[in-house]
């Protein structure tokens, strides 16, 4: 987890050359035009400068990555966050003036448009960023109790709904927020009243963000949750605790419980996908710590994968795996145009390893946000849509959790066909998902399908994976059967409905910028 081992300079200086290299504009690939669209912005730099940018020699600030976002014509905080979420989980994040996005600090009328915007529920994740940026530039900020509670419960609320940069945008706001002495405790508020709601539907999006404090209130309520009767909530909790453990945030008395967790999950003879979670917690636990928990693991399986990933840090062995990841970053690579004569892009494919088999869960997870942030994204789409067909379960189900951060353009219906036409239960509830995440709404007659998939049943009571997802489609695309399912007989179906009509639909920022569809060849 070190700041040297993982190269967060590195890799943010990758994300803004790549942006910069493979934009749809030649002029801007070339150093010298760049440097004049930086300059008409009153950002003067010169050629060893953007050297010194994007060959990670010297660490960039917000300000260099929205700089980036406004010549290349980006979506405003589209690099940033992902630059910030990259810093704050492995860099030791920045303090409130290097996180600043502008020299000067915002006037009285934009700081109070802006809370207007966020409490009527009109922000964008860039307006969202913006507010905390400036609320960030003071050690205390002083808000009514029932405006601190308006804002984050709103702020909590949508990352419930947001996708996409969207998501991102919101999520780097509320980490930002959850670190303030001020907001802390009134964002935590919001976190536990939203996931601890025994309705909701979506819990690891806003869960996360406890991951954040280091609190002992905050390490109290994650193992509460590793006991609790809600399989969604124990499996969240499993993914906090692990990155919590990284960070040294637990006490020695409370790995006795995180070992118990492990051991307990573990040791069922349930396939590696539905146990990553617990799987990524026992990766990290202190050596000490998984001796104690080896002893009661008799899941032979499950202890040489562990010892595998604690050695090696991926979840199989490379030699299995390589030459899947060696042909996808090819075809990748080579259906992604360029100003540029090609060479191969070890980043891109290091990205595409981590983002697929890291051990660690938030590895996995920001290697994928920055492929979604880069040029590279449409390809990694098309081709990772390809692999989710896979025969192999764990490639097939990485494949569509890499589709979740990256998302799939205009081939939505695709994604229904492969979701209906998927055998396998724990792979088509992660095509259901990415069907929830794709921002063209289901058709009449797809959301009757759907309908059909979450009511029928040989078991009509049973809450799974698959029933889960299907509701999530529906749930996010505002889908009118919601309604009716509100009225159902089954109380589950009855009570997840009836969330999903108060929480509303997914959240699709306006101001996102369409990802081009690069087509192979062309500029």
């Amino acid at each position: 987890m070190h700041a040297r081992s993982l190269g967060c300079d590195q890799r943010i200086a990758w994300l803004l050359s790549t942006s910069r290299l493979m934009g749809h504009d030649p002029v801007l690939a070339q150093r010298a035009g760049f440097i004049k669209a930086l300059a008409e912005r009153g950002v003067a730099v010169d050629n060893s400068r953007i050297s010194r940018w994007e060959s990670g020699l010297q660490p960039l600030t917000p300000r260099v990555a929205a700089s980036y976002e406004s010549v290349l014509g980006l979506t405003e905080g589209s690099l940033v966050a992902v630059a910030a979420g990259l810093r704050r989980s492995f860099g030791g994040g920045a303090g409130p003036r290097e996180a600043a996005l502008r020299d000067i600090d915002l006037s009285d009328a934009d700081l109070d448009w802006l809370l207007d915007l966020a409490e009527a529920g009109e922000a964008t994740g860039g307006h969202w960023l913006r507010l905390t940026a400036q609320l960030n530039r003071y050690d205390r900020v002083y808000l009514r109790q029932h405006e601190w509670a308006r804002l984050c419960g709103r702020l909590v609320s949508e990352l419930g709904s947001a996708v996409g940069v969207g998501y991102v945008r919101r999520f780097e706001a509320a980490a930002s927020l959850v670190r303030h002495p001020t907001s802390q405790r009134h964002l935590t508020r919001a976190i536990g009243s939203f996931v601890m709601n025994p309705d909701t539907q979506v819990v690891s999006p806003v869960l996360n963000l406890l991951a954040e404090i280091e609190d002992e209130a905050a390490n109290d309520l994650v193992l509460r949750m590793l006991h609790s009767d809600s399989k969604d909530l124990r499996r969240s909790a499993s993914s906090v605790a692990a990155v919590k453990v990284a960070r040294g945030h637990f006490a020695d008395t409370a790995y006795p419980d995180l070992e118990s967790h492990v051991v307990g999950s573990l040791r069922r003879g349930q396939s590696l996908d539905t146990r990553l979670d617990s799987f990524d917690l026992a990766v990290h636990l202190p050596e000490e710590s998984w001796a104690r928990a080896m002893g009661g693991l008799r899941n032979r399986r499950a202890y040489d994968l562990v010892n595998h990933a604690r050695r090696r840090g991926e979840m199989v062995e490379f030699a299995k795996s390589s030459s899947v990841v060696n042909a996808l970053a090819t075809a990748v690579q080579r259906d992604t145009p360029s100003h540029l004569p090609h060479e191969p892009d070890n980043m891109l494919r290091r990205l595409l390893r981590e983002s697929m088999l890291h051990a660690h869960k938030a590895r996995r997870h920001h290697a994928a946000l920055m492929l979604a942030a880069s040029p590279y994204a449409p390809a990694v789409s098309r081709h990772c849509q390809v692999l989710a067909g896979n025969r192999n379960d764990l490639l097939a189900a990485r494949a569509w959790t890499v589709l979740m951060r990256v998302g799939h353009g205009d081939r939505r219906p695709l994604v229904l066909l492969e979701a209906m036409a998927e055998t396998r239960p724990t792979l088509r509830a992660r095509a259901l998902v990415n069907l929830g995440l794709n921002p063209s709404p289901v058709t009449a007659t797809e959301a009757e399908a759907l309908l059909a998939l979450v009511t029928d049943s040989s078991n009509p009571t049973e809450r799974t994976p698959e029933r889960q997802a299907t509701m999530f489609a529906l749930g996010m695309a505002g889908a009118e059967q919601i309604t009716a399912l509100a009225k159902h007989e089954n109380e589950w179906l009855g009570r997840s409905a009836r969330w999903w009509l108060d929480q509303g639909p997914a959240l699709h920022d306006s101001d996102v910028v369409p990802a081009r569809q690069y087509v192979a060849g062309t500029a």
